[in-house]
Protein backbone atom coordinates (compact mmCIF):
# COMPACT_ATOMS: atom_id res chain seq x y z
CA UNK A 1 0.00 0.00 0.00
CA UNK A 2 1.33 3.39 -0.67
CA UNK A 3 2.44 6.23 2.24
CA UNK A 4 2.85 9.58 1.59
CA UNK A 5 6.39 8.76 1.72
CA UNK A 6 6.89 5.92 -0.68
CA UNK A 7 8.39 7.33 -3.73
CA UNK A 8 7.79 4.10 -5.72
CA UNK A 9 3.92 5.20 -6.18
CA UNK A 10 2.61 7.46 -9.00
CA UNK A 11 1.59 10.49 -7.09
CA UNK A 12 -1.86 10.25 -9.97
CA UNK A 13 -1.95 6.71 -7.69
CA UNK A 14 -1.27 8.26 -4.06
CA UNK A 15 -4.70 7.58 -2.17
CA UNK A 16 -4.80 11.28 -0.65
CA UNK A 17 -6.47 12.31 -3.71
CA UNK A 18 -9.92 10.97 -2.55
CA UNK A 19 -9.16 13.61 0.26
CA UNK A 20 -8.76 16.26 -2.10
CA UNK A 21 -12.39 14.94 -4.74
CA UNK A 22 -14.35 15.24 -1.57
CA UNK A 23 -12.92 18.66 -0.58
CA UNK A 24 -14.21 20.10 -4.06
CA UNK A 25 -17.55 18.23 -3.59
CA UNK A 26 -17.49 19.80 -0.60
CA UNK A 27 -17.06 23.26 -1.74
CA UNK A 28 -20.16 22.21 -4.91
CA UNK A 29 -22.71 21.20 -2.07
CA UNK A 30 -21.76 24.13 0.37
CA UNK A 31 -22.04 26.27 -2.34
CA UNK A 32 -25.71 24.48 -2.82
CA UNK A 33 -24.79 23.51 -6.42
CA UNK A 34 -25.72 20.73 -8.14
CA UNK A 35 -23.01 18.98 -10.89
CA UNK A 36 -25.24 20.59 -13.76
CA UNK A 37 -25.36 24.38 -12.23
CA UNK A 38 -21.09 24.37 -11.76
CA UNK A 39 -20.79 22.88 -14.94
CA UNK A 40 -22.66 25.84 -16.18
CA UNK A 41 -20.90 27.65 -14.80
CA UNK A 42 -17.43 26.22 -15.47
CA UNK A 43 -18.49 26.12 -19.55
CA UNK A 44 -18.50 22.36 -19.08
CA UNK A 45 -20.58 19.27 -19.31
CA UNK A 46 -22.13 17.73 -15.78
CA UNK A 47 -19.85 15.16 -17.25
CA UNK A 48 -17.10 16.87 -16.53
CA UNK A 49 -18.10 17.59 -12.75
CA UNK A 50 -18.70 13.70 -11.82
CA UNK A 51 -15.79 12.70 -13.07
CA UNK A 52 -13.18 15.32 -11.31
CA UNK A 53 -15.42 14.65 -8.38
CA UNK A 54 -15.32 10.50 -8.80
CA UNK A 55 -11.47 11.22 -8.89
CA UNK A 56 -11.59 9.91 -12.89
CA UNK A 57 -10.07 13.78 -14.39
CA UNK A 58 -7.55 15.70 -12.42
CA UNK A 59 -7.97 19.19 -12.34
CA UNK A 60 -4.95 22.02 -13.51
CA UNK A 61 -4.21 25.43 -11.09
CA UNK A 62 -6.42 27.69 -13.56
CA UNK A 63 -9.09 24.50 -13.56
CA UNK A 64 -9.03 24.62 -9.78
CA UNK A 65 -9.03 27.95 -9.24
CA UNK A 66 -12.38 28.17 -11.58
CA UNK A 67 -13.88 25.82 -9.87
CA UNK A 68 -13.18 27.51 -6.24
CA UNK A 69 -14.37 31.04 -7.78
CA UNK A 70 -17.35 29.13 -9.27
CA UNK A 71 -17.84 27.58 -5.49
CA UNK A 72 -17.11 31.01 -3.62
CA UNK A 73 -14.47 29.05 -2.39
CA UNK A 74 -11.11 31.04 -2.27
CA UNK A 75 -8.25 29.18 -3.47
CA UNK A 76 -6.29 29.34 -0.65
CA UNK A 77 -8.90 28.30 1.76
CA UNK A 78 -9.42 25.33 -0.76
CA UNK A 79 -5.76 24.51 -0.28
CA UNK A 80 -5.62 25.27 3.68
CA UNK A 81 -8.00 22.74 3.73
CA UNK A 82 -6.72 19.96 1.80
CA UNK A 83 -3.06 20.48 4.09
CA UNK A 84 -4.34 20.73 7.39
CA UNK A 85 -6.49 17.06 6.26
CA UNK A 86 -3.30 15.62 4.43
CA UNK A 87 -1.62 16.56 8.38
CA UNK A 88 -3.14 14.54 10.55
CA UNK A 89 -4.23 11.14 8.22
CA UNK A 90 -2.13 7.83 9.27
CA UNK A 91 1.00 7.35 7.11
CA UNK A 92 -1.05 4.46 5.24
CA UNK A 93 -4.18 5.14 4.11
CA UNK A 94 -7.25 2.89 4.49
CA UNK A 95 -7.81 0.56 1.09
CA UNK A 96 -11.47 2.36 0.50
CA UNK A 97 -9.06 5.68 -0.07
CA UNK A 98 -6.92 4.52 -2.85
CA UNK A 99 -7.63 6.78 -6.30
CA UNK A 100 -10.26 5.35 -8.42
CA UNK A 101 -9.06 3.98 -11.62
CA UNK A 102 -10.17 6.10 -14.94
CA UNK A 103 -13.23 4.85 -16.98
CA UNK A 104 -12.66 2.35 -19.45
CA UNK A 105 -14.06 3.66 -22.98
CA UNK A 106 -16.31 1.75 -24.56
CA UNK A 107 -15.24 0.07 -27.96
Amino acid sequence: MATRTDKSVKSVDRGEYAIAWALLKSARLSAKLTQRQLAVKLGRTQTFVADVELGRRRLDILQLYDWCKATGTPLAAYAQQVESTLDVLPKHLPSAMKARKPRQSAK
